[in-house]
């Protein structure tokens, strides 16, 4: 029983070391970043709202039509003045892209042709909200 009540205590006793640590009111600014050779772009919509250029974005819009059906479009603007922007009609990522908040992180990435593969969309407390 003795052996039993130990190996209980080592297995709690890992479990806990494996949870990880949250920090309290964490907060992280990214600013838009576009890599052409790779050909992804990320960044938060707040931050590049609220950076000090007038030039930063990053965005999704959807659409529907009756005759085309839906899509989605991403755009990136970098600080750097370098613009990219993909296109996709798959279902999939047009949901991803929907739930985008005003202050979400979004990642896109997008093949030779210009059309999106991926959309990664995150919405956290630790994202920087847009200033009025």
């Amino acid at each position: 029983m003795k052996r039993f009540t130990q190996a209980l205590g080592m297995s709690v006793a890992l479990v806990l070391l494996a949870v990880p640590v949250a920090y309290a009111g964490s907060k992280v600014t990214f600013p838009v970043v576009i890599s052409t050779a790779s050909r992804y772009a990320y960044g938060a919509m707040g931050t590049a709202r609220n950076s000090a250029d007038a030039i930063q974005n990053i965005y999704c819009r959807t659409f529907a039509d009756v005759t085309a059906g839906e899509s989605v479009r991403c755009f990136a603007n970098s600080s750097a003045s370098v613009y990219v922007s993909c296109v996709s009609y798959s279902p999939v990522l047009i949901r991803s892209a929907q739930s985008a908040s005003d202050s979400a992180y979004l990642y896109f990435s997008w093949d030779a042709s210009g059309v999106c593969q991926s959309i990664d969309v995150l919405k956290g407390s630790q994202l920087e909200p847009k200033a009025p």
